[in-house]
């Protein structure tokens, strides 16, 4: 299904539900921007003299519904710009995302369902590797969450993926994909300030050719303690593990001369602990957070990656008016190619940047960055710097009734 046909049954499935209220409230809250940035190298390729700047136009317009028990958002975000295709950082995009929620009381039901056209590049690098392309994907994603008393509650998350990647031109990194996933929790509060939680997860990640396939489980305990009044962890462990298949075809060359394709199954495993820690600070000022962790996730490769990020951020309001904040990931892919040889790539990315609120309405935000790629294969090492500015107009919530 083309991302256009998603949003247009995204959009008739909000349209009848919201019809089924008897009696609610309709309201938007629409933001619009322009921005302009440089990049040194922002497709990450090992050329001379690759530097871009553009401009861009961008539209959010963030659409809600309120009714007895029944909550319907809208989320429509665009941009365009003067960059031609989807090998840019600021390529075009078309996003929406449908999220309703049902509230009974002791449970809370939402259904999302999201269509969107962009690149598989990102300004944090953290998503789909470094081959800029159109991605068209779709998304369904149901939560089922139940309090079956104070301290006991059950939390069930169903997950459904689609992901078309364009032409590369050059060489293709990435892979058409399909990915289910099931996840329950069971949490037990201890005390005002702790909760300990029990986690399965179950996944299938399948390659849209069919030529490779993963199918995952992982077990995790955990547990989320409010430490002081400033500062809380949430922290879970365990174990995964991960079945791949491959087919592949190797070519030989009968008395040296003549090819012959030969078509085989590779099947290998993806064992090892996962972990997540989350520490953080809130005061009025200063928000500061830290996270390491370790997972399986779909990226768009042949298989599920083997994925460690950390991270640290944080943000600082000096006045009313002013936030400054910073961000510092390192990740590392560990993904086996089809071969099961496995590809290893290790990212940096800096993101400094500044936001100063000119009236109510205007604000005017500042940022700078810096990505460093490493292959450990080729021992390639890449970077980009990019710097830019955006105006922003939010406007006040308006009432559609």
């Amino acid at each position: 299904m083309r991302p256009g046909k998603a949003a247009g049954l995204c959009f008739l499935g909000a349209g009848l539900l919201a019809g089924a209220a008897r009696a609610g409230v309709w309201g938007s809250q629409p933001d619009i921007g322009i921005m302009g940035d440089y990049y040194t190298n922002p497709a990450l390729v090992n050329l001379p003299d690759s530097a871009e700047s553009h401009a861009d136009l961008l539209l959010d317009a963030p659409t809600s519904y309120i009714g007895d028990g029944y909550k319907l958002t809208l989320l429509p975000s665009f941009r365009w710009t003067n960059a031609q295709g989807y090998s840019y950082l600021d390529s075009p995009y078309d996003h929406l995302s449908v999220i309703n929620e049902f509230d009974t009381g002791r449970s809370v039901t939402t259904l999302t369902t999201t269509a969107s056209r962009d690149s598989s590049l990102y300004h944090d690098y953290l998503l789909d590797g470094s081959t800029g392309v159109r991605r068209d994907s779709e998304l369904a994603d149901l939560t089922w969450d139940h309090h079956f008393s104070e301290r006991l509650e059950l939390n069930v998350d169903g997950n459904w993926t689609r992901v078309l990647y364009g032409e590369a031109s050059g060489t293709a990194t990435l892979t058409d994909y399909k990915y289910y996933s099931l996840a329950p929790m069971l949490s037990r509060s201890t005390s005002e300030r702790g909760t300990l939680t029990l986690q399965a997860t179950g996944g299938r990640y399948n390659s849209i050719n069919g030529r490779t396939d993963s199918t995952s489980v992982a077990l995790q305990a955990g547990f989320t303690e409010q430490l002081s009044e400033l500062w809380s962890v949430t922290a879970s462990a365990g174990d995964s593990r991960a079945k791949n298949r491959a087919d592949v075809t190797e070519i030989f060359y009968l008395f040296g001369i003549i090819p012959v394709p030969v078509s085989e199954t590779l099947r290998a495993t993806q064992n090892g602990s996962i972990y997540s820690i989350t520490l953080s600070r809130q005061t009025e000022r200063v928000n500061l957070t830290v996270v390491a962790s370790r997972q399986l996730a779909p990226t768009g490769f042949a298989f599920l990656s083997h994925e460690d990020v950390y991270q640290i951020k944080a943000t600082f309001l000096p006045t009313l008016r002013w936030s400054l904040s910073g961000d510092v990931h390192r990740v590392t892919y560990q993904q086996p190619a089809e071969n099961l040889t496995g590809i290893n790539i290790d990212l940096d990315y800096l993101d400094l940047s500044a936001a100063w609120r000119w009236t109510e309405h205007w604000t005017l935000n500042l940022s700078a960055t810096k990505v460093m790629e490493r292959y450990e294969s080729s021992r390639l090492n890449l970077a980009s710097t990019g710097a830019s500015i955006e105006m922003s107009r939010q406007f006040d919530w308006k009432s559609l009734q």
